[in-house]
């Protein structure tokens, strides 16, 4: 379930060009279920970013599945060049609360500090000394692939990333523009498929098969221009289609 959680996190980043702090509030329903809610505020600017998104489970998920997590991740960037500095998450589930840190020198993933209701390990990150490059967190990948769509308007993308034990390989491409009318936003949006392995035979979550497409839509706020995902879709999970929409979005110059 985590996996999922996180994905929908680290999926909707709102980003311009311009610096800007982004608000965006989404909320998911799996089959007949209400899933989660997730708020996701980002700060672009001076070539530095910061990233940091919170999900909580809701209605019947919520009560079956209570779970609360807070990721973030920040760093500096030059277009698709993101060195981070810091990534980590705390989260909140029945019966554990749990934190972990990914600790970085020069982009480089150096400690995994993990603490267990209470109990604490500090361990050296797994890296694959010729995978240096493809060391960076989810979060921040998915920062290289905004920049990309604000840059290029194309969402073409295949990049590895690291959590400090595993390598997961995200595989993105452009499907096209299609017009949308979501109950909260409408328009002509870019639309991407979004494909992620988890590498060395885990799986993505037991909501998601890796063999799944995820679906995108990407829209532009009027006024300052900043992308956002405005409807997320998988057609398949144990419990019927998955649909992320965004409810509302802030964006401060």
């Amino acid at each position: 379930m985590k996996r999922i959680l996180l994905f929908l996190g680290v999926v909707l980043l709102p980003l311009s060009a311009k610096a800007l702090e982004v608000t965006q509030n989404m909320q998911t329903t799996i089959g007949f279920f209400d899933a989660c809610k997730q708020s996701l505020t980002y700060k672009f600017g001076d070539n530095r970013y910061e990233m940091k998104t919170t999900l909580t489970t809701t209605g019947a998920f919520g009560t079956l599945y209570p779970f609360t997590g807070t990721y973030r991740a920040y760093g500096t960037y030059n277009q698709d060049k993101f060195v981070p500095e810091d990534y980590g998450y705390e989260v909140q589930s029945r019966s554990h609360h749990r934190t972990k840190q990914l600790t970085y020198k020069d982009g480089v993933p150096q400690t995994r500090i993990k603490v267990r209701d209470g109990r604490r390990l500090e361990e050296p990150a797994l890296v694959e000394l010729d995978r240096l490059d493809d060391s960076i967190d989810l979060l921040s990948t998915f920062g290289i692939l905004t920049e990309q769509v604000i840059r290029a308007g194309t969402c073409d993308m295949t990049r590895y990333s690291f959590n400090g034990k595993k390598y997961s390989l995200s595989q993105m491409q452009t499907v096209g523009h299609e017009n949308i009318k979501t109950p909260y936003f409408e328009g002509n949006a870019l639309k991407c498929e979004y494909m992620l392995e988890i590498q060395k035979g885990s799986s993505a979550g037991f909501l998601l098969d890796q063999r799944v497409p995820i679906y995108l839509w990407i829209l532009r706020t009027e006024k300052e221009n900043a992308p956002f995902v405005a409807k997320v879709e998988a057609e398949k999970t144990p419990f019927g289609k998955l649909e992320a929409y965004t409810t509302s979005i802030e964006v401060k110059e």
